[in-house]
């Protein structure tokens, strides 16, 4: 038995070959692995153990964990008899009810004694772990995935099947559930960042708005033990900063990148949409849709260019495309840890084609690792995305939850709120949470969350988006500092003067390169502390000239927002964008500038 933590995905190093109620393997005189049974008593020192690592990697796996049973600390797929096979199941789940959670089979294949995949001889199994849902009490798996694609590639339509079950009709029916304006019904264009949510019960089952009984977000959430919010993005070229901001701030866990099978290429918002999810560092899966109207010939040149654009430089992924529940099993694991694979979903809205082999991938789907265990001791920093005012409630702030955890059992807890566009903060308090439209006592770091908040200054500021909830007593903002920028592509190379947009978590904001210096200088006052450099820096320099980053190459900058300071950590992550001009950076200094604005 190999144990997965659905969070790693990586096998830990105490999960030996134990078939949770075998002995250890023999060889017999043909050179066959032979396993002989030891039936697990429930008060047996090794079940204890086996039950505190279950409970570590749920505790891992936000509440999910996988356990691949017939499989060598290597990988090899041994297989286990059917009898053997039963123990372990009876082990396993008698660890899981001691855990309150549920066990369900993923997949189950099976092979002879020389480990060549057949249907006899042996067995080798995945199941997914999962705790119960218990009443009155928020426990559930949270993911986001972004939507990305290019105009009329079917995203919403898409999304509207998957979570309202509502077959399109070639005219773009189920899309219409997941449209927010008039406008954007009347035109076909997303042009905002829309929220839709479906969730899987512990045995794997699919709640959705289709669900007898289920028609708002609190009842699919009560019913699911694993919850995915999709980001539905827009599609259109004039919405792109949208889409950005939307990557950016929402951190998705993964990327849907869903392209229209008909065309016979990429679209050039594809292009970009794909380039975003690359520079984040989001894993991308793709799904091609209308494959029920197009053409053999159409679709062959739209994987042939899909494969090329994967394959390309600075992607370099490995596509295949998925038929079954096999081959994306095999690959999750590796997948879901940046490794090479992409899985590809040929579906069809219209008459329904692979959507149940989609739904059973997005099930099985872990949480990647983002150290949030951590980040729960840190002080809180709450990026806001969005404002409301709301009658009897008064002002909501809705973002994530970057560090720290937020209670409102603690009413002496105070936070600063800001900064406004002279860099002030003000003391407010949070007065109630909501998560997925339902009313909670806390969030973590990491969740999505819309606050109320009270305080006797909020006539004094306007609230708006890129603004953060902090738990420190001394809150900065910052109008300048410093990055380690990688020029992804610029026309003519990034020198000081040169002008872009900013993204930053909620942060987007106009900046201006204010210095350049070659890796291994400090940029100081405004200048460089060195007046040339050697083109294995990636820096240009002509005599007393500001230096200059190219294409590709590394360099350190110092930026200033051009509009009002902001808050900023040391290692934050930013996006420096200009047209086609792509820039990937992290802060290393934070000066402030405000006395001199």
């Amino acid at each position: 038995m190999q144990a997965t933590n659905r969070q790693h995905n990586i096998v830990s190093p105490w999960s030996q070959v134990d078939k949770l109620g075998a002995l250890p393997p023999e060889v017999d005189n043909e050179g066959n692995i032979e396993y002989k049974l030891k039936l697990v008593n429930p008060s047996d020192e090794r079940l204890e153990h086996l039950i505190t690592q279950l409970k570590w990697r749920l505790a891992e796996g936000d509440g999910e964990a996988m356990y691949e049973i017939g499989v060598d600390d290597d990988g090899t797929c041994v297989g286990l008899t059917t009898k053997e096979m039963e123990a372990s199941m009876t082990t396993l789940r008698r660890m899981a009810d001691e855990l309150d959670a549920d066990v369900f089979i993923v997949r189950q294949v099976g092979m002879d004694k020389l480990g060549r995949l057949q249907e006899h001889d042996r067995t080798v199994l995945e199941a997914v772990i999962r705790h119960r849902f218990k009443e009155h009490q928020q426990c559930y798996t949270d993911m986001r995935i972004a939507i990305l694609g290019g105009h009329g590639e079917g995203k919403s339509t898409l999304l509207g099947y998957i979570t309202h079950g509502i077959q399109d009709n070639g005219r773009g029916r189920s899309r219409l559930s997941c449209a927010r304006h008039r406008h954007e019904i009347e035109s076909g264009r997303t042009s905002s960042i829309s929220h839709e949510i479906i969730g899987y019960d512990s045995d794997g089952r699919l709640i959705n708005y289709a669900n007898e009984h289920i028609n708002t977000w609190e009842q699919i959430c009560e019913a699911s033990t694993k919850v995915i919010t999709f980001l539905d993005l827009c599609g259109h070229a004039k919405y792109l900063r949208t889409t950005i901001s939307g990557m950016s701030g929402y951190c998705p866990d993964y990327a849907a990148l869903v392209i229209s099978g008909n065309l016979g290429n990429i679209s050039e918002m594809t292009h970009e949409h794909l380039a975003i999810a690359v520079m984040l560092r989001v894993p991308v899966f793709v799904i091609v849709t209308k494959v029920d109207i197009a053409t053999r010939a159409q679709l062959q040149n739209t994987l042939n260019t899909l494969v090329q654009l994967l394959r390309s430089p600075g992607v370099d992924k490995l596509p295949f495309i998925v038929r079954s529940e096999n081959d994306f099993g095999s690959c999750t694991s590796t997948w879901t840890r940046r490794g090479p694979e992409v899985p590809i979903f040929l579906v069809s809205n219209v008459t329904g084609t692979n959507i149940d082999l989609l739904q059973q991938f997005l099930s099985t789907l872990p949480k990647p690792t983002k150290q949030y265990h951590k980040l729960l001791e840190e002080p809180v920093e709450f990026q806001i995305e969005k404002v409301y005012t709301i009658p009897d409630v008064g002002l909501v702030v809705g973002g994530m939850l970057q560090k720290g955890r937020i209670n409102i059992h603690d009413k002496m807890q105070s936070y600063n709120l800001g900064p406004d566009n002279k860099g002030n903060f003000i003391k407010v308090q949070v007065s109630s949470i909501h998560r997925h439209r339902m009313p909670s006592h806390y969030v973590h770091c990491g969740q999505v969350a819309t606050l109320a908040i009270t305080s006797p200054e909020l006539d004094q500021m306007r609230i708006q988006r890129g603004m953060v909830l902090l738990g420190t007593d001394t809150p900065t903002s910052y109008y300048e500092f410093e990055v380690e920028l990688l020029v992804l592509y610029h026309p003519t190379g990034v020198a000081a003067g040169t002008c872009g947009m900013l993204y930053s978590g909620s942060i987007r904001q106009q900046a201006r390169v204010i210095a350049v210096s070659p890796q291994g200088t400090k940029a100081e006052d405004g200048g460089t502390s060195s007046s040339s450099s050697s083109s294995s820096d990636g820096i240009e320099s002509n005599g007393s000239s500001s230096s200059k980053i190219r294409s590709g190459k590394e360099g350190r900058c110092v930026l200033r927002f051009m509009n009002e300071p902001k808050y900023l950590c040391i290692d934050a992550q930013i996006l420096f964008v200009d047209g086609k001009a792509k820039c990937l950076g992290r802060v290393t200094k934070l000066g402030n500038d405000l006395d001199n604005p």
